[in-house]
């Protein structure tokens, strides 16, 4: 605005008022406020006199009504918008009352004008104007009255307040309307489950300004008018939104979410009670904070005390980040919400905070009387506007009613914030169980799908079904050139010279065949290169795991105490299947390992998943393993202990390099383990069946089952002709 517009205006001293009229109240104007008794009139033409009032800029206020001035002023000393030196400064009350009962209109205004002329007021109120027209003896005594007086004011140049207790029918009927330059409409109803009071401009010569109804409320400061529809509105800030993207430092969130989320943006974090919206909003801002960027919680459900007391619950310091001004909680009751005065409120702490972390919880709580799916959009609209200006990541909670397929409480939300997480939770082998889904994100190339998610000590702990990458990309291919040896006496001749490395192998075999002598012996063959490994049991612990190893005098204590190898337990009870990925993932990144055996594979066959939810955790577990460089060995346990119609149970045999076939044969009345390379991808391998024995020292490949002259697997053998397999 430049210098000369604000010279002609008059700044009203009412909060957000003068949005409204783009400005500020237009120099000269002759305005009626119009309302009902008790709507608010008389504050506000006091509010905006007492703000203006000085030596420069004089004040007359006629009073019609014959209240005592003293009345007048103690009334008015409750707000503190009241200043008792501007009474002999700039401010003077004239009562009209007396002359105007004896003497009728045309004294009155001439009194009006002896003062005016006397004063040279810049602001003129009559309070209440209305009582001219019951004083009036004919229309058109009151039509020649208000012209006179309207345009004697105008004359001398003042901004004149007319103020009355006009209804809908006088705007038709009343000459007075045809004549001022102005129109303030105040007045109560009932909206969204409460009494409300509502300011609208309805006229206004000279100047643009907004014409939707206002909510406002009168407190010790006086009036204050909301009005987020003007004050709230989206700066352009999309140069800095293009490149600036937030990290939220939630365990395996961010690997979700991509590149991470663009500053400005809001995003609904919907679900029914008890999902984990409260703690992924705490957690939000209290790992902003470790990072260096203040965040702030609105909450309207949970007291301060209590989410301090769930943040400590977690093990976080929330306290200590609270007091170092680097977290701040705002609660709200949910009966003193008030959606436009607080709407302004979060502007105003978020702005005066700097926070770059804003939680809202909940919007559906928030929202909770206001029953028009369009006003939910449009203040849902108003706080994602509230976090964009702010270049903000804003978090806001909203409630799903159980057994909707909504994405929100209204249906609406969704579609004005940038992104939207979903947590949901079913009942899953007698438990509840959770998962997180970041259903859309815009600018964003995110994961997508159910994440089973724990909430524990620590805080949110996401398992991601498949590797966080965005865009996945395709796992190298096994090296066909380098071969690893198995660690078994003769195996390594039967598959062409040992394990392709990165390569995948399944050994299936029925209960004490020997697949776990056989893992033993391939993750301590990689220590005897220095290669680190990780024995993953589902089934036996790690002491049963260490007495096995002894008993065979297979040196898997050593490798652990020199931190070569890692038995990791994960227990059939406390670890989902989708949990693997993530676990084995985390594991293999924090120990460097080459080798891999999970003993029993079989658990995930158990696990409830469905064959697309398996089939595609196989493919993430194998994929990630090629990914990171290590070779695998997954045991199988076959309900077969003769037969081998069935390779393997549950599909693996698609995600296998090489699949190893334990079996028993009957020999003269007893029963002998045998073993058979029943696939090598990309190489040449044994077809023959292997009898084999475990003794000290563990499995090695004895005689062919169907040679005429058995004969004992030598290490010569592993590098006979590929032409006799």
């Amino acid at each position: 605005m430049n210098e000369n517009t604000d010279s002609a205006r008059l700044t009203t001293g009412v909060r957000n008022l003068d949005a409204l009229f783009e400005g500020g109240l237009p120099k000269g104007t002759v305005a009626v406020l119009s309302g009902p008794p008790g709507a608010g009139k008389t504050i506000l033409a006091q509010q905006i006199c007492f703000h203006n009032a000085n030596p420069d800029t004089r004040v007359l206020y006629f009073n019609t009504l014959s209240e005592p001035t003293a009345k007048t002023l103690r009334y008015l000393s409750l707000f503190k918008f009241f200043d008792a030196r501007k009474l002999d400064a700039g401010m003077q009350f004239v009562d009209l009352g007396l002359i105007l009962r004896a003497d009728g209109l045309e004294p009155a205004s001439k009194l009006i004008m002896e003062h005016v002329k006397k004063v040279k007021p810049s602001i003129v109120v009559v309070d209440s104007f209305k009582a001219f027209d019951d004083l009036a003896k004919s229309h058109e005594e009151l039509r020649k009255f208000g012209y006179e007086l309207a345009v004697n004011l105008m004359a001398w140049e003042v901004t004149a307040l007319l103020l009355g207790e006009y209804g809908a029918e006088d705007l038709q009927t009343n000459p007075l309307f045809s004549v001022v330059d102005g129109l303030l409409t105040l007045h109560q109803r009932e909206q969204s489950g409460e009494q409300q009071r509502f300011i609208q401009i309805s006229k206004m010569r000279g100047t643009e300004h907004s014409r939707d109804e206002h909510s406002f409320v009168i407190t010790d400061n006086g009036i204050e008018v909301f009005a987020p529809r003007v004050t709230i509105h989206r700066e352009d800030r999309r140069k800095s939104a293009d490149t600036a993207r937030l990290k939220t430092g939630i365990s395996k969130l961010d690997e979700l979410l991509g590149d991470g989320i663009p500053l400005g943006s809001s995003l609904l974090i919907a679900g029914v009670a008890g999902t984990g919206k409260t703690v992924l909003g705490l957690e939000f801002v209290y790992r902003g904070a470790q990072a260096g960027e203040k965040g702030i919680v609105f909450s309207f459900e949970e007291t301060e005390e209590r989410l301090r007391a769930t943040a400590r619950g977690l093990g976080w310091d929330l306290d200590r980040e609270i007091e170092r001004g680097m977290v701040e909680i705002v609660f709200i009751p949910q009966p003193d919400i008030m959606v436009e005065g607080h709407l302004l409120m979060m502007r105003e702490r978020v702005e005066a905070m700097g926070a770059k972390r804003v939680v809202i919880d909940s919007v559906s709580v928030f929202l909770h009387k206001v029953k028009d799916p369009q006003i939910a959009r449009e203040k849902t609209f108003q706080l994602a506007t509230i976090v964009q200006n702010a270049q903000a990541v804003g978090f806001l909670t909203t409630d799903i009613p159980y057994g909707s397929s909504k994405l929100s409480r209204f249906g609406v939300e969704e579609t004005v914030v940038d992104g939207v997480i979903v947590l949901t939770s079913t009942e899953e082998a007698f438990e509840r169980q959770r998962y997180i889904e970041v259903y859309k994100l815009r600018n964003t190339a995110h994961s997508k799908g159910r994440h089973n998610l724990v909430i524990g000590q620590g805080g949110m702990q996401i398992f991601p079904r498949y590797s966080g990458r965005a865009t996945p990309t395709e796992p190298p291919p096994v090296e066909i050139s380098r071969r690893l040896p198995s660690g078994v006496a003769g195996l390594d001749g039967l598959l062409g010279g040992g394990l392709l490395e990165r390569s995948a192998t399944v050994v299936s075999g029925s209960a004490g065949i020997g697949k776990t002598t056989l893992g033993l012996q391939f993750i301590l063959e990689g220590v005897k290169k220095g290669e680190p490994g990780l024995y993953v049991a589902l089934e036996e612990g790690p002491a049963q795991i260490l007495k096995i190893a002894e008993a065979l005098a297979l040196p898997l204590g050593d490798a652990v105490e020199s931190g070569l190898v890692e038995i990791v337990y994960l227990s059939r009870e406390h670890v989902r299947a989708n949990q693997f990925l993530t676990i084995l993932t985390d594991k293999i990144q924090a120990r460097k390992a080459r080798r891999l055996v999970l003993d029993s594979a079989s658990h995930l066959v158990t696990q409830g998943l469905s064959t697309e939810e398996l089939r595609e955790l196989l493919y993430s577990l194998v994929g990630e393993f090629k990914a990171r460089g290590v070779t695998s060995l997954l045991t199988l346990e076959s309900q077969e202990m003769y037969a081998t119609g069935s390779i393997t149970d549950g599909g693996f045999s698609p995600v296998a390099d090489n699949i190893v076939l334990l079996r028993y044969a009957q020999v003269q009345g007893a029963m002998r383990p045998t073993l058979a390379v029943v696939k090598t991808r990309g190489s040449h391998h044994d077809r023959g069946t292997w009898y084999f024995e475990i003794a000290t020292g563990g499995l090695r490949v004895a005689e062919q089952i169907d040679a005429r002259a058995p004969r004992p697997a030598k290490a010569s053998r592993e590098r006979r002709s590929p032409k006799r397999r």
